[in-house]
Order: structure tokens, then C-alpha cells, then sequence
């Protein structure tokens, strides 16, 4: 059975957090074991590239939690401040992960360019993106001011469905209506861009890309999940789809994890009890 819950997005503005002193203490503190790791990874480029970021930026472009399957905090970290991102990794706090509290990484490419990111806890190495852009089928050309074309985006956003097929049992995703990312992807008249959600339950299990060129818009997904199958639709059109993932450190989508001292939560994966 698929259930859904609403997600908390960072885009727009920051409301204050429910909770005791504290539980917005304790968020706080997880908060900055994925921020600390983050901040240790070094990316490096070819020699003959342009000058590229070196480490991903220091705030979270989107968070969330998903208490149902554990997780007691999350976080996605974008590489790059000006344009698209070239790549975004996320970051799970999971307090029972083989047996320990452990953070669990996924990472997905979206530049062709080879970089490399490394730390204590992270080897990954892509060759190449794991999105592909595809025009928006019945699209209208670009708006001329900002605001109508999130209005624009927003509403070829509603226009997708998509499902993932865990074990054997399909489960539909629903797609989050607020952007968590707005970026311009060229320097061109009207040219625009936003990066939504596709979730299960309260967890996202892919980032669908929407942009203008100037001209007209096109879109992309990118996978977070190591389903058996992914599908997205356009108006009930398939328009994209991708099997199990295949996971190794130089794929331009990968996971994996690190031992964790997780803020609250005890070596065993128990909850410490908050003094009073």
C-alpha cells in the first residue's frame, strides 16, 4: 500500500521549526553531521576543464525526513551555485542501517564532464550524466517575465505522473508542486529553470528537471532510487524509464554509506532518552 505525506521543502521562505528547545537542538545538531561530512568532500576535474566548484555548497537545497522507514533526518546538497547544478548528492541519517546508525549517500551526475569526489567516507568518480533532456511535448513558448514562467513550470509539473516498482508491487509517485530548486541554465532572453520531486510516502525517489533554452522548454529525470523500474508520463504518455540501477563507484547514479554518530541516537540504533 502506498501512502503519502507531505514534504518539507526549503524553497521560498525558511519557517521556524516546530518543537522544544530541544528537538530544534537535536535537529540542529544532525543537521551539521550531514553538513560536516558534505564540506569533507574534495571534487576534483580534468586539467582541461574551466574552472569548476571544488566542494558542494555549505546549505541543503531541500530537506526532509521520513520516520516511517527510519530516518531521522535528510538532506539534498547541490555542486554548484550559478545554473543547473552539476550534480546533487543526499544525504539519510539512518539510525539501524546493517545493524548501526549509519548515513546513507546517493549521488547522480548530471554533467557529461568527469569529475571526481572524494572524503573519508565518499569515492565516486562518473563518466557521464544520468539525465537526458527531451522536449516537453505541447508546451507554449516561454513566458517573457519570471513569475509566469514558475506559473509555466508548475503547471507542465502537474501535467507528469510517474511509478516505481519495488519487489513486485507498483507504487505510484506523486509529484511535490513546489519547486525545491530554481536555477537560469544559459544566459539567454527567458531562458529558466526548476527542479521538482517525484516522491513516495515523504521520500524522493526522483528530481524531474524542467528548462527554457528561450524558446521552448524541455525536461529531464534523474533517478534516486534503486527500484526495479521507474516509468514517468506526460499526459499518460511514456516519455522515460530506467531499470535496476547499477551501482559502482564511477556510475552517474550510486549510493552508499558510513558509520555515523548520529546526535540522539545510541550505538545500538536505540534512542537516547533527552535529559531533563
Amino acid at each position: 500500500m502506498c501512502v503519502f505525506i507531505f514534504i518539507h521543502s526549503t524553497g521560498g521562505a525558511e519557517e521556524e521549526p516546530e518543537g522544544t528547545v530541544a528537538e530544534k537542538a537535536l535537529a540542529a545538531a544532525r543537521e551539521k553531521l550531514m553538513a560536516t561530512r558534505v564540506a569533507s568532500m574534495r571534487v576534483t576535474w580534468p586539467e582541461e576543464a574551466a574552472k569548476r566548484p571544488e566542494s558542494f555548497e555549505p546549505q541543503p537545497i531541500f530537506r526532509y525526513s521520513d520516520p516511517a522507514r527510519g530516518y531521522v533526518a535528510a538532506a539534498v546538497w547541490a555542486l554548484g551555485k550559478n545554473g543547473r547544478p552539476l550534480a546533487v548528492v543526499t544525504t539519510e541519517l539512518q539510525p539501524r542501517f546493517y545493524g548501526r546508525p549509519r548515513i546513507v549517500y546517493e549521488y547522480l551526475s548530471l554533467t557529461s564532464e568527469p569529475f571526481a569526489v572524494a572524503s573519508p567516507d565518499v569515492r565516486w568518480s562518473p563518466k557521464s550524466s544520468a539525465i537526458e533532456f527531451r522536449p516537453i511535448p505541447n508546451s507554449p513558448k516561454p513566458a517573457d517575465n519570471e513569475r509566469l514562467r514558475l506559473v509555466q513550470m508548475r503547471s507542465d509539473a502537474k501535467r507528469m505522473t510517474a511509478y516505481e516498482v519495488v519487489g513486485n508491487e507498483r507504487c505510484e509517485l506523486r509529484m511535490v508542486p513546489q519547486p525545491i530548486h530554481r536555477y537560469r541554465p544559459s544566459s539567454h532572453a527567458n531562458a529558466d529553470g526548476a527542479m521538482f520531486l517525484l516522491a513516495f510516502g515523504i521520500n524522493p525517489e526522483a528530481i524531474v528537471f524542467l528548462e527554457s533554452d528561450g524558446d521552448r522548454w524541455q525536461f529531464a529525470v534523474g533517478h534516486l532510487a534503486g527500484a526495479a523500474k521507474m516509468g514517468a508520463f506526460f499526459d499518460e504518455q511514456p516519455v522515460w524509464e530506467t531499470g535496476p540501477a547499477k551501482y559502482g563507484v564511477d556510475e552517474p547514479y550510486t549510493a552508499s554509506n558510513a558509520v555515523a554518530d548520529i546526535p540522539g541516537i545510541a550505538a545500538d540504533g536505540s534512542v537516547i532518552p533527552p535529559e531533563k
